[in-house]
């Protein structure tokens, strides 16, 4: 029996045992004819367009069906529909960490490819994993750049910085209390080459009793972003309310890692913040499915889910998490929190602010469930389209190479059988999923159809 328990929580994980060697894609070029592309910059969809990928990144887009040379793979997207890969910018690859508060290390990689597997089954083809084990994330970032395991890409933080005692300072975060103290470990951080340095800085935490918790001094918190900054590292924060996030904004950060969510945020703060063209990770998820589950769990119920969870799995996450949150206060708090954290959202999305599409869950058919709810919050789905690709790519810092499909970019695509931008919830229905070019072998990934 698999052991695996993938959660949509990201509090507990557990371990794996080991799963089977699954086989690299293969590349090569490759014509998609005639499909009704959206390319996630915002434009209207096109019909009946070529898409022509030539070592790996995208090389012509044609309304011509040209003929293609020998030897390239054709795919024929007549009735289709092709949008770029999905990037989740927001979540915590299990298998670096475990126990109550992530306290325990550990280096569990057939857990956390379990995982990614289950995003790319999803069509999400990059994933930004925002604080993790050192060790552990960036040998498996390492291992999904150099074609070791079949993976999204990953973008990493590693450790999180943090005030001691301080929100998130006790899950092997790295904690300082002043700007000459944290100098010295930013340094040690930067060798690693994080992808983003993710602070945390909220006096409050996360639920639904709240602490005092204590804060990096304004003064030192402002010099410790601007001397990432001036070693040409991206940052961004965890933030809960909007007096924090006004101050990390002014102090130079290039993210938020959620949402103001604690409450509506000022008339004003938008306009703020898309006039500082800060990156906001949307996660209402974080607040919806842990919100939702105590009530009604038949999300769990969809195809995508059921083809990625074995059935130990779905009554893990439907009984004994539900439970869990239900009785803990968790999913009344946030069912509370979220009304506030969609207005949020829709305020920012109307003041220009960029808004890329995150989830802070561990399942990758979640990243549908978050699209579904930008899109309940008045977001156009073709916006949120362009919310799940091309702002993902911008949250990161990657929107050069990642994030659309346009002449020169990555060819990370997914062929859809319904269209998305009339209904977002068409997302889900995935046919093909190409990485760079190479198209996924769904049918071979490691989630629980492919062991039916």
């Amino acid at each position: 029996m698999n052991k695996v328990r993938v959660l949509f929580s990201a509090i507990l994980f557990v371990c794996c045992c080991a799963g089977p060697a699954w086989a690299q894609p293969t590349g090569g070029d490759l014509l998609i004819r005639n499909i009704t592309l959206i390319d996630g910059t915002g434009a209207e969809p096109l019909p009946n367009m070529s898409v022509f990928v030539e070592d790996g990144r995208i090389s012509k887009i044609t309304e011509q069906d040209d003929s293609p040379s020998g030897g390239i793979r054709v795919i024929d997207g007549s009735g289709k529909y092709l949008i770029p890969g999905l990037i989740d910018s927001h979540m915590h690859l299990p298998g670096g960490r475990t126990g109550p508060g992530n306290r325990e290390m550990i280096m569990d990689t057939d857990t956390g490819l379990k995982v990614l597997h289950g995003f790319l089954y999803a069509g999400v083809t990059a994933v930004y994993d925002s604080g993790n084990h050192d060790n552990y994330i960036y040998r498996m970032r390492e291992d999904a750049s150099a074609g070791r395991i079949v993976s999204p890409r990953i973008y990493a933080t590693g450790s999180l910085v943090a005030k001691k005692d301080g929100y998130a300072c006790c899950a092997g975060a790295t904690t300082m209390d002043s700007f000459e103290d944290g100098k010295a470990k930013l340094d040690a951080l930067f060798a690693n080459k994080p992808d983003m340095l993710k602070f945390t800085r909220d006096r409050r935490g996360m639920g639904p009793r709240g602490q005092d918790l204590p804060l990096i001094p304004d003064d030192d918190f402002s010099q410790l972003i601007r001397y990432a900054k001036d070693n040409g590292v991206r940052t961004t924060i965890h933030i809960a309310d909007e007096k924090a996030a006004r101050l990390a904004i002014a102090a130079g950060v290039d993210a938020l890692a959620h949402p103001v969510f604690l409450a509506d945020a000022s008339t004003g703060f938008a306009e703020y913040v898309a006039e500082h063209g800060v990156v906001i990770s949307s996660t209402a998820l974080l607040f919806g499915a842990v919100g939702r589950v105590e009530l009604d769990n038949s999300f769990f119920d969809d195809p995508l889910f059921t083809e990625t969870l074995t059935e130990e799995e779905l009554q893990f996450n439907k009984v004994t998490e539900r439970d869990r949150y239900a009785s803990s206060g968790m999913s009344g708090w946030m069912r509370g929190v979220l009304p506030a954290v969609l207005r949020n959202l829709k305020q920012l999305h109307d003041a220009g602010a960029i808004i890329a599409m995150g989830t802070d869950r561990l399942i990758g058919p979640m990243v549908h469930m978050e699209m579904e709810l930008l899109a309940e919050a008045g977001i156009s789905p073709l916006d949120v389209i362009t919310l799940s690709t091309l702002n993902g790519a911008k949250y990161i810092g990657v929107e050069e190479s990642l994030g659309s499909i346009e002449i020169g970019k990555r060819a990370d695509m997914v062929i859809l059988s319904k269209d998305p931008s009339v209904d977002i919830r068409n997302s889900r229905s995935i046919v093909r999923v190409i990485v760079d070019g190479a198209e996924i072998d769904r049918s071979r990934l490691d989630v629980a159809i492919n062991h039916n």
